[in-house]
């Protein structure tokens, strides 16, 4: 081969050796999408939101806004408030979170991270367009999880995890009514067994009075008190159907106070459960040296139910009287168990009196000489 076939043969090489390196880079190299890098959804679309939905699998729920009360309601439970603290945490999911790579355009490689669970979080507003609709897929192990937008063949991975939660009553703001212990001045109280008290009070400084305590006892002030701050402090822990057996044995078995509050509401309660039921029964038993005798033991044939509360409102407006037709509240055993069940717990024996003891005679010495 002379000299100058050879200078040709190295320059094809050569050539070809580059087009081999620019193919082997541009396979390795990152995918692009003008959106990596920046969040999820800009913080200001989402302001003109109007509805919220998150799925999890078979579960959607669907969050509604009420501009008109300044609050968000869900759906799927008689539009029942949601929790304000619920509601920002998912806006702020979705606001915060960075596409930090654009993983896959390979309808195979989407595929395999894991959006066919269903879970999904869209933003809606008050024309029915999109604002946000992305799918989410599986978490990695260093706390980030792959997403897609709604229509899009892209699949991101995000800086972050998003949380979806579907069980609806974790979703509901738990205070259906907003008072102060110190905002109640009055109550009117008929506890379980019969025993009925009315209480009042100017203020939160002043003392509880009775018209209705017996001669040598008197109120129980932390007690009355106690009753106040329960029912402020009330919450609930889940819902039921109002006509669940569960439900009807609490309002059978129940105690009633109705409030009265220093800005003129007034409202209504009534919280109780299914006691326990149980029966006597003859057993016989056999001790270690074969003698067998018969004992009297107790049998449970009817646990101990769940607690469940009811509120009526005097003013007909007042939307905790239609959250009480749309469904039952279940509260924690605690709340039941610390109010007072009879005038034992609400009375005090009234103190002795203090019999006054004369001051003896002194007379003075120059009375004396006298």
């Amino acid at each position: 081969m002379n000299l100058k076939n050879l200078y040709i043969t190295a320059g094809v090489l050569a050539v070809l050796a580059i087009i081999t390196s620019y193919l082997n880079s541009s396979n390795n190299a990152p995918l692009l999408d003008e959106r990596v890098g920046s969040t999820v959804v800009d913080e200001s679309l989402l302001r003109n939101a109007a509805k919220a939905i998150v799925s999890d699998g078979n579960q959607t729920l669907t969050l509604i806004a009420d501009s008109a009360n300044n609050r968000w309601t869900l759906e799927e439970k008689y539009n029942l408030p949601v929790s304000y603290d619920r509601i920002s945490q998912l806006a702020q999911s979705v606001t915060d979170a960075k596409l930090q790579r654009l993983v896959s355009e390979n309808p195979d490689r989407i595929a395999e991270l894991g959006f066919d669970t269903g879970s999904a979080i869209r933003f809606i507003d008050a024309d029915g367009n999109n604002i946000l609709s992305i799918e989410l897929g599986k978490e990695t192990d260093n706390q980030r999880q792959f997403l897609r937008y709604q229509g899009e063949e892209k699949a991101f991975l995000a800086n972050t995890t998003f949380n979806i939660d579907s069980t609806a009553d974790s979703w509901l703001e738990k205070a259906l009514v907003s008072f102060e212990a110190d905002d109640v001045v009055g109550i009117e109280a008929k506890l379980q067994y019969g025993d009925e008290i009315t209480v009042t009070r100017e203020n939160a400084d002043a003392d509880w009075q009775s018209e209705a305590v017996p001669d040598g006892k008197i109120l129980n002030q932390s007690s009355v008190e106690q009753i106040a701050t329960r029912l402020a402090e009330l919450r609930f822990s889940a819902t039921a159907e109002t006509d669940d057996d569960a439900v009807s044995a609490a309002r059978d078995n129940s105690h009633s106070f109705s409030l009265t509050l220093k800005d003129g509401r007034s409202y209504s309660y009534t919280i109780g459960r299914q006691p326990e039921v149980s029966i006597e029964k003859q057993v016989e038993k056999t001790d270690d040296n074969g003698e067998t005798t018969t004992e009297i033991e107790s049998e449970v044939v009817l646990p101990e139910g769940p607690v469940y509360f009811f509120i009526a409102a005097a003013d007909s407006k007042d939307p905790i009287n239609g959250y009480m037709k749309s469904s039952a509240f279940e509260a924690g055993s605690y709340q039941y168990t610390s109010l007072s069940t009879s005038m034992d717990t609400l009375l005090f024996d009234a103190p002795e009196p203090i019999e006054e003891t004369p001051s003896p005679l002194v007379i003075a010495p120059e009375e004396i000489s006298q």
